[in-house]
């Protein structure tokens, strides 16, 4: 495992990106994987960039710098690609998108997590599952991540949040 120059990510504060700042990561891109329009050698390009993370470059240059990143609803096509990627890498998620080719990292991670891994479990929600989310959000708040985990295994963080905030549960259940 290799160590790091830079900080931790809990020890940072949230900044903006700089001109210069994108500039050297398009140079470092360039440098360290010229004409490949899915890049995954982010600990090198990191280095190009003082004081930026792996993880920073690389979300940086998939949410604002990449031309070749579509946004908004998946394809089948690409949940195809997913698919056959997921079999190749597992969950390695930058290698996962350079096979996919037009999503990010984070975007594959959310499609799979949220909506094509086949372990989630899709049965409908039961009274009782809706008066322990009820509780569950009285006492963790939104955190839905930590709530699934602890009270609903096999749902989605979004799957709960959906489920909560879209249907009137309050209304419908007893007094609590």
């Amino acid at each position: 495992m290799s160590t790091s120059l830079h900080t931790t990510p809990q020890s940072r504060e949230r900044r903006q990106w700089t001109q210069q700042e994108d500039e050297l990561l398009r140079q470092g891109v360039q440098q360290e994987e010229p004409n490949n329009a899915a890049p995954s050698k982010w600990h090198a390009i990191a280095q190009h960039v003082p004081n930026r993370t792996n993880k920073d470059c690389r979300k940086r240059w998939y949410a604002k710098m990449s031309s070749d990143i579509v946004k908004g609803g998946w394809a089948p096509d690409e949940d195809q690609r997913l698919l056959s990627a997921i079999d190749c890498f597992g969950t390695r998620w930058s290698l996962v998108a350079s096979m996919v080719q037009t999503r990010n990292s984070d975007q594959c991670a959310k499609r799979w997590c949220d909506t094509l891994n086949p372990n989630i479990d899709r049965t409908a929600w039961s009274l009782e599952a809706d008066e322990l989310l009820v509780q569950a959000v009285r006492e963790h708040g939104t955190a839905w991540t930590k709530i699934v985990q602890m009270y609903f295994p096999g749902r989605t963080g979004l799957a709960a949040k959906n489920r909560y905030v879209f249907s009137p549960l309050e209304s419908r259940l007893p007094s609590l």
